[in-house]
């Protein structure tokens, strides 16, 4: 039985086209060529487990995914946080990721005065 190459490139593509990624950019996340890129998302060129990795690190899936159509590990809600972080410019992460850990301390003093604790 042959591996559905095809299967495996509309996931990669569909994934790349959810997370606002031009071919050109997801590309060069994976340090590959565009083109390559092209011939895997339409199924016409198999990848090295090297370039899966790539791939699934870029896109913020598991390989199984990829690979399987299964995730098994990431959450959207996840998934949707590190795809708005993606968006920002290196610097605008940075200042959500304080933002972010902000929020998270101003939750946790509230759950402590809510609970009583100290």
């Amino acid at each position: 039985m042959e591996y559905p190459y095809a299967e495996t490139g509309k996931r990669i593509l569909k994934l790349r086209k959810e997370q606002g990624l031009t071919r050109e950019r997801l590309a060069e996340m994976a340090d590959i060529s565009v083109q390559f890129l092209a011939d895997i998302e339409k199924g016409r060129k198999n990848m090295t487990v090297t370039t899966l990795r790539k791939l699934s690190a870029a896109l913020l899936v598991t390989t199984d995914y990829i690979v399987n159509g299964k995730e098994t590990s990431s959450t959207e809600t996840e998934n949707e946080l590190l795809s708005l972080c993606r968006a920002l410019s290196p610097k605008r992460q940075a200042n959500a990721a304080k933002l972010l850990r902000v929020f998270l301390e101003a939750l946790n003093e509230n759950e402590e005065k809510i609970n009583g604790s100290p």
